[in-house]
């Protein structure tokens, strides 16, 4: 059998099968549920680290986050941004400092970013 072969099976299978495919589904994600949460959160705290401010020079954006990695993909996903030439300005101990120079480079710079460069927030 070749792959188009059975990929036009499974389909049909599928199709004929709707309802025992459904809860052979939803039985498998109730027994795996707390398995599937503790290797979600292990990947995600494995791309965690210190915070930083970043800048995104196709946008003139400036932000902050402690995870590089999902903060780019959401960009791209959600704000259609470019993010290839993404630069770290600068790494901060805790969030609150990196906070304070991303509101420094938004008011000060005229960054646009989360405050919009706008004076006085």
């Amino acid at each position: 059998m070749t792959k188009e072969e059975k990929r036009e099976y499974d389909r049909r299978y599928r199709a004929a099968n709707k309802e025992k495919v459904a809860a052979r589904k939803k039985a498998w994600t109730e027994k795996n549920k707390e398995k599937v949460a503790a290797v979600k959160k292990g990947w995600y705290e494995a791309k965690k680290h210190e915070p930083v401010v970043y800048y995104l020079p196709e946008h003139h954006y400036v932000g902050v986050t402690d995870c590089l990695y999902t903060r780019l993909i959401r960009h791209r996903s959600f704000n259609k941004r470019l993010t290839g030439d993404c630069e770290i300005i600068y790494t901060a101990k805790d969030m609150t400092e990196a906070r304070a120079v991303e509101r420094y480079m938004h008011y000060e710079m005229g960054y646009n970013g989360r405050y919009g460069g706008i004076k006085g927030y």
